[in-house]
């Protein structure tokens, strides 16, 4: 283009692929955009300077594409190659997709960034020439699987576009639960189904045989750990180990075993087949098989290490649980040759509460470890709530192909870029909220851990940075300015009824939690992509309209409460379990040190100890108040034993895993053994590797 005038055309072969045309097509829309005049697609060459886009660039292109794309490819190869000489401009790649990811690579270089779906993530520059200057360039990422989907009924509103602009490929081999059908109908014919069983691979080859033979990729992951080990012979093939994260037995041995056997008979009697079998390194096979055994070569592992920390990078030592995924990683990586692909969920599906969740500094400090290791890529499970996920899937994508991604320099470009006049105050706004994940100790996901990422202080100043905005009017910064005052209307909400929660106030906490609500709505309201919960039935206190319920409940309690308790109760760690034998529940002295009783444990204490660990409140009682009385809990994590004066008055079991749990975490326990003066009240609770410990403080009232 020069002053607003085409010089260039668009070249593409008639018949091209989808994302072959669709890279032509979005070459010439995009360059309207910026400089107002349209280049003309056509399929035949003709006067002026031609942009060759796809199969007619690849003859030309073909050697410096072989030179650089993957060689001993598994799934797939993408490479692209751009040239830009006196005989014009040549832009192709390994296959159609790759096609659009050169076209992609041109226009990025023209400064055209795809932030998020849709053209509300979009910012070109505005400009009425545009040049390129001499151009050799080609390229391969090193991972193969690169891109997300869209789970829990997400708004999938330019998605497909969204990724390729971000050299993702979408490519999956089925990993979803999918082996119970085939078990029921193993178990009817051999009378049970035994996973080291040889006649178990045996019909089970002969299931998925068709598919097998048509060339047709299927998974045989196991089922959420309903479908498991049946028999002793099964457990002593996977060691009798046990994994201490999500605290059951591990099954790794033995289902790997299984998978090879079927995989044997598929490949003796299918041999030309390319079909893939996927699998979820899931739950029971979290853990890499510790025995010496070699997966197949149709099998795909896909590693889902859901429980291991998703706010530190591994790279850092400090943090055991993503040590422990690291070691997991590499033993997945030895097994399987390479194939593995991390199952990776973008933060949006863990905490619920449409606030801000980012992730790509752990990401960017971990990615250049998988591209060492080897493994196949990534398969991201987002529910593309950008209320919640904001610039996660563009980093995502961007790293995915380029691991030595400067994401300093793209934050520094994005502000002014998406915010336009408002990128000072934006600026400090976002970094403030990167900063505070960055800097976290929490290692737990759900909102559990929203007062821990952010304090009142936080909200507040970040409420500073946004009242500096508010004379930007200018389209489309005001647009997007409004979304990030919604945003944090719904932060502020939110943590205004955790602290109304702290002193016991649930009637305003109530109040809070419908106006950050009704927030959300608006939210909504202005676009589908921003939250998710629309489409899919928020129902119980694990969701938030459910937690907004709970508080009306405990609101009801108001008129009967006998005392609130303080936030602070003294507390005393006991990993080594030495408490119940030196009687704690009845000392006074020793070691006791205050916590608060709403943030669970670990976000308080980050070197606490599996084992267990002793609460005690000393409230003064009269003697009317005595009657009847019952203390309630109404966020307690793990199981507990209440103690009253020393002795033992009530137990309440809970299950390991707090998500196998009934999501209010209440305990309405009734006292005895109580008298008119100051009363010892000692809560022993469970400390798993988990969540513990409380986080809604107590209160005491008669029914």
């Amino acid at each position: 283009m020069e002053n607003g005038q085409a010089r260039a055309y668009v070249l593409v072969r008639a018949d091209a692929g989808e994302w072959e045309k669709r890279a032509a097509q979005d070459l010439s829309a995009t360059v309207a955009k910026m400089t107002g005049a349209t280049l003309p697609v056509v399929h035949q060459k003709q006067a002026g300077i031609p942009i060759v886009v796809g199969q007619l660039a690849a003859t030309r292109l073909a050697p410096r594409l072989q030179a650089v794309a993957k060689k001993n490819w598994v799934l797939r190869a993408d490479a692209i190659a751009l040239e830009c000489s006196s005989e014009g401009i040549y832009l192709a790649g390994s296959n159609d997709d790759s096609h659009y990811f050169a076209a992609a690579e041109l226009m990025r270089r023209w400064g055209c960034r795809w932030y998020l779906p849709t053209d509300f993530g979009e910012c070109l520059p505005h400009q009425t020439t545009l040049a390129q200057g001499p151009l050799n360039y080609a390229y391969a990422p090193p991972f193969e699987v690169r891109g997300y989907w869209i789970s829990w009924n997400g708004d999938t509103t330019g998605y497909p576009e969204f990724a390729h602009r971000n050299f993702m490929n979408c490519e999956r081999v089925p990993s979803g639960h999918a082996i119970g059908p085939y078990v029921e109908q193993i178990s009817k014919k051999l009378g049970k189904f035994e996973v080291s069983s040889p006649a178990a691979a045996t019909a089970m080859a002969d299931l998925v045989a068709a598919d097998y033979a048509a060339g047709k990729s299927f998974s045989l992951s196991m089922e959420d750990a309903s479908v498991a080990s049946t028999s002793d012979q099964d457990k002593d093939l996977a060691g009798r180990l046990r994994d201490k994260y999500f605290g059951t037995e591990v099954l790794s041995d033995a289902y790997l075993t299984f998978y090879n056997r079927v995989c044997e008979q598929l490949v003796k009697r299918y041999p030309k087949s390319a079909a893939r079998i996927g699998f979820l390194a899931y739950i029971n096979l979290t853990l890499p098989p510790q025995r010496q055994i070699t997966a197949k070569e149709p099998l795909v592992a896909y590693l889902a290490a859901i429980d291991t920390d998703p706010n530190h990078p591994f790279s850092d030592p400090r943090w055991s649980w993503r040590q422990d995924y690291l070691g997991a990683l590499r033993g997945w990586t030895r097994a399987m040759q390479g194939r593995v692909v991390i199952y990776d969920y973008d933060q949006s599906m863990l905490v619920w509460r449409d606030l801000p969740n980012p992730s790509h500094q752990v990401l960017q400090a971990e990615i250049k470890e998988y591209a060492r290791l080897g493994i196949l890529g990534f398969g991201t499970e987002s529910r593309n709530a950008l209320a919640t996920t904001f610039l996660n899937l563009y980093f995502r994508g961007q790293l995915y192909w380029n691991p030595n991604l400067d994401v300093a320099s793209e934050l520094k470009e994005f502000y002014p870029r998406f915010f336009g006049p408002a990128a000072v105050p934006m600026e400090s706004y976002w970094s403030a909220i990167y900063r505070s994940w960055s800097q976290t100790h929490v290692t737990e996901h759900e909102f559990f851990v929203i007062p821990a990422i952010y304090p009142r202080e936080l909200v507040e100043r970040l409420g500073e940075d946004l009242a500096r905005t508010r004379g930007v009017q200018e389209q489309p910064y005001r647009a997007r300015l409004d979304f990030v005052q919604r945003s944090w209307g719904i932060l502020d909400g939110y943590t205004r009824m955790l602290s109304e929660v702290s002193q016991g106030n649930y009637g305003a906490a109530v109040k809070a939690g419908e106006e950050a609500l009704a927030v959300r709505e608006q939210l909504t309201a202005s676009g589908g992509i921003f939250t998710t919960y629309k489409n899919f039935p928020e129902t119980g206190p694990a969701f938030w309209p459910g937690e907004v319920e709970l508080l009306r409940k405990l609101a009801t309690f108001v008129r009967k409460r006998i005392r609130q308790s303080p936030v602070l109760w003294d507390y005393r760690p006991d990993p080594d379990d030495h408490g119940i034998w030196q009687d704690w529940a009845g000392q006074q002295a020793g070691p006791w040190t205050p916590v608060r009783t709403d943030l669970y444990l670990q976000a308080q204490l980050p070197e606490t100890r599996p084992g267990f660990g002793w609460f005690r409140w000393n409230v003064t009682l009269k003697a009317e108040e005595l009657a009847g009385l019952r203390l309630y809990f109404p966020g307690l994590l793990s199981e507990s034993w209440l103690y009253v004066n020393g002795k033992l008055v009530e137990h309440r079991p809970q299950k390991e895993l707090w998500w196998l749990n009934d999501y209010a975490f209440s305990w309405d326990a009734p006292l005895q053994g109580l008298h008119p003066g100051v009363n010892s009240l000692v809560v022993r609770t469970r400390v798993p590797l988990h969540l513990a410990g409380m986080f809604r403080p107590p209160f005491l009232y008669i029914p």
